[in-house]
């Protein structure tokens, strides 16, 4: 796996593209380090999980390892809920099958090559999919349940586009690019309201909708009495870019 900055987006690499971009344990806890360096580095304002290839953007668990014992204790909730504090993107090529659906199931916006595929095998092994209420949250449970149900079932990016999955379809082999920009543009806007609303947007499938606006209400207290507020009018008012500073 590769971990690189680009300005201030963490961009992370599955770099296996002879296993299809398949992960083992050892993989999914450096995942889980590199998404905790994003939410620890305050230089970083979003991230973008992609893959070596066109081919595959992860095709799930590595088996071999799986029949070798090579998951003992993997940490696969908290990849499939969201991973960060910060906005992460997926940027998705060829199969996403499986696990590799679990890990996009982590990201908070997901853009697809128009070639993409996607699939849930575990019923066609008998393997686990403990992290399908997450999918289940982002999808319409009939559609969750005609991934994880027809296990041989391979579905079109546009399809996943249409079921509301897929944030974008774009022209194969621009994945990633794509979402290095979205990201470098998530990273213009002001960083504590993009927490703010991703922790509102992202807490609402199980929170009360009057726990939710109180939050909001709370959130909303906090942004205006911030020096990025100010700086944000003055920014509008005078017709350049926003400096924000956090504060």
């Amino acid at each position: 796996m590769l971990v690189e900055q680009i300005q201030t987006v963490l961009v992370v690499t599955l770099d296996d593209p002879e296993s299809l971009n398949t992960y083992d344990g050892a993989t999914l806890k450096a995942l889980r380090a590199a998404w905790n360096e994003l939410d620890q580095n305050p230089e970083l304002r979003a991230g973008v999980l992609t893959a070596t290839g066109t081919r595959a953007f992860c095709a799930g668990a590595n088996l071999q390892s799986v029949a070798a014992g090579g998951f003992n204790d993997p940490p696969y909730p908290e990849l499939a809920e969201s991973v960060s504090v910060k906005p992460v993107l997926a940027a998705i090529e060829g199969f996403c099958l499986g696990g590799g659906m679990m890990i996009a199931c982590g990201c908070d916006l997901r853009v697809a090559g128009e070639s993409a595929v996607f699939g849930l095998p575990e019923a066609q092994w008998n393997l686990p999919a403990q992290w399908l209420g997450a999918l289940a949250r982002q999808l319409l449970p009939a559609h969750a349940l005609e991934l994880a149900l027809l296990g041989d079932a391979r579905l079109p990016a546009q399809r996943l586009y249409e079921m509301g999955w897929i944030t974008s379809v774009v022209t194969d082999g621009m994945a990633r690019a794509t979402s290095i920009e979205m990201a470098q543009r998530i990273s213009q806007m002001a960083p504590r309201a993009v927490r703010y609303f991703k922790e509102l947007v992202t807490s609402s499938s199980w929170t009360a909708p009057s726990e939710s606006l109180a939050r909001g209400m709370e959130q909303a207290v906090e942004l205006m009495g911030m020096s990025d507020s100010a700086e944000g009018a003055r920014a509008f008012s005078e017709g350049r870019p926003s400096q924000f500073r956090d504060e």
